[in-house]
């Protein structure tokens, strides 16, 4: 009789939030967020080491970069600085985790700094899911998936719901990352980073790309 596979569910997510103050004054605020997996493998494993990993990167520029620039930049006007990652699952099952984390740094400038990348992960391997593997057969298939975002764009910008650089024709093939995406039921979404092909008011530009069928 065959053994049935353990499926791996996700846990309670992993949590740090730390004040950093000189005196009474509160410099910077910091909190983070993280997936976690229960189950049996070392595929689910490395997965947790890689986001514990991504954690402990971010807390040591916080505590340590990032404060020394948020003590230098302190004075009676200045309002504490924030920091903060988290993360939104977009797809799980016994075969497979997706989800991206966002990075936001909100040091009194004008605009947050905002970083996001997308993970896809097999499981119970624990290996990524290349973009190529998730898309239908193609030789050039970076060339058309430039040409389906360059589509849409044209589509959102017809109908008024997108605003984009003038120089996005260029722009969307120079910026674009196939390490930029991940998956949901309906197919892999690919992603610009803030202000790379659009204006910062329209956030990450996102564009739904049709999936590989089985």
């Amino acid at each position: 009789m065959k053994k049935e596979r353990p499926v791996p569910t996700l846990s309670q997510p992993g949590t740090y939030k730390e004040v950093f103050r000189e005196g009474e004054r509160v410099l910077l605020t910091v909190q983070a967020r993280w997936p976690r997996l229960e189950g049996e493998g070392p595929g689910l494993r490395r997965i947790n080491r890689y986001y514990e990993a991504l954690a402990q990167r971010w807390k040591k520029r916080w505590s340590g970069p990032l404060l020394g620039a948020a003590k230098a930049a302190a004075g009676p006007e200045t309002p504490p600085w924030e920091a903060n990652l988290d993360f939104t699952v977009t797809l799980f099952h016994e075969d497979c985790l997706s989800l991206y984390w966002d990075i936001t740094e909100d040091v009194g400038a004008r605009r947050p700094r905002r970083i996001r990348q997308g993970d896809v992960w097999r499981l119970p391997e624990g290996v990524p899911i290349p973009l190529r593997d998730l898309l239908p057969p193609a030789r050039s298939w970076r060339k058309a998936v430039v040409e389906d975002i360059r589509r849409q764009i044209e589509e959102r910008t017809a109908a008024g719901e997108s605003i984009f650089r003038e120089s996005w024709p260029t722009l969307s093939a120079r910026a674009f990352s196939p390490d930029r995406f991940y998956l949901t039921e309906g197919g892999p979404v690919v992603f610009y980073p803030v202000e790379t092909i659009a204006p910062a008011l329209e956030g990450f530009p996102t564009f739904p790309l049709k999936k590989q069928e089985n």
